[in-house]
């Protein structure tokens, strides 16, 4: 091996010791808002989960933040839980039936994007009329893209 190769492996070796722990511990801020997480501040959770789905892109960490911002009442927290679970699972899987209960509460709170998200699932399923019905409810709450699909179906 030739002193170009060793220093190179040492020099990646010295990096895969000392960087990961550099990021180990999380930044004042996220540390504030996974405590206020813990205590049960939705906001906080749902905060905590977009930071896991957009900065670290960890969908499986930001799927349990969500999961526990909709479990306390946070609706776009359930939209955004129910659909990582969605592009997660497969039809009749686990993820799939969890994804549709997170949508099913936000939609029944007036989440439009939650009813056209069932809407989507239910199409997928192959119920049809179910699949209008939900993107008519989206529709009635203004989401365009329900309004397109309920038209669409109706031919």
């Amino acid at each position: 091996m030739n002193k170009k190769n060793l220093k190179t492996i040492l020099i990646l070796s010295i990096c895969m010791v000392f960087i990961p722990s550099a990021w180990a511990g999380d930044d004042e801020t996220t540390a504030k808002k996974r405590a206020a997480c813990d205590d049960g501040n939705s906001a906080a959770c749902f905060a905590m989960g977009e930071r896991y789905r957009v900065i670290e892109r960890d969908n499986k960490t930001a799927i349990e933040f969500f999961r526990k911002a909709c479990e306390a009442d946070y609706m776009t927290g359930c939209l955004f839980g129910g659909n990582l679970l969605f592009m997660a699972g497969t039809h009749g899987s686990a993820k799939w039936k969890e994804a549709k209960k997170m949508h099913q509460k936000s939609c029944d709170a007036d989440e439009d994007g939650s009813c056209y998200m069932l809407g989507q699932i239910t199409y997928k399923e192959g119920r049809q009329k179910k699949a209008i019905k939900y993107y008519q409810q989206a529709c009635k709450m203004g989401n365009q893209g329900g309004c397109a699909k309920a038209k669409r179906l109706k031919r």
